[in-house]
């Protein structure tokens, strides 16, 4: 098989060397492969960039201890056991939101809820419209959207949302839940 040359940026050529040289494998070999992978990513759609942002979703998801369901089962469970004991199960939402709001504060101390939108923005790709934002006045507005939302996994989500602005130090002030539909207005506050 013939080759051709490619011209590369030098500290990039060096960082891919010293790459290849920890796995200890041949450049070649190496750049013959990540050729290979974008042009997978590019028969599926994708750009290389969004093929390992992607992955990093994914990654970011198992690390802080997601597993993926099948949605229309997940709501048909969770609206069972919230009939059966509502208020077990919304303790339960808000304690876990407590505990990423802890796990958030650790991964990432100088700013959680950062890190905590940009994760959860990633894995809502089931949702409408989800959006945490800081206004001019330090509020924080909540919004969800999603029509797929059954009551029961509504009312739960925005007691995690909750559990986690709690954590970082956040009071509700202002809630409006409904079925599909989260809207919450957090301030900073007495809870620190």
């Amino acid at each position: 098989m013939k080759r051709k040359m490619l011209a590369a940026r030098e500290d990039l050529v060096n960082k891919v060397l010293e790459i290849a040289g920890r796995k200890n494998v041949k450049l070649y070999g190496m750049i013959n492969d990540m050729l290979e992978l974008v042009i997978r990513a590019e028969d599926m759609g994708l750009s290389l960039e969004e093929t390992v942002s992607q992955y990093g979703i994914v990654k970011a998801a198992k690390d802080a201890g997601f597993v993926p369901v099948v949605e229309s089962l997940w709501y048909d469970v969770i609206e069972k056991v919230f009939r059966t004991d509502r208020s077990w199960m919304t303790k339960k939402w808000y304690e876990t939101g407590q505990w990423y709001g802890k796990y958030y504060s650790s991964k990432l101390p100088q700013d959680p809820l950062a890190a905590f939108k940009q994760d959860l923005s990633s894995l809502t790709w089931n949702v409408s419209e989800f959006s945490i934002v800081e206004d001019e006045d330090g509020e924080i507005l909540v919004r969800c959207v999603s029509p797929r939302f059954p009551l029961s996994y509504t009312t739960l989500f925005s007691g995690f949302l909750e559990g986690v602005l709690n954590t970082f130090g956040y009071e509700c002030e202002k809630k409006g839940i409904s079925k599909g539909i989260i809207r919450m207005v957090f301030k900073k506050g007495r809870r620190e």
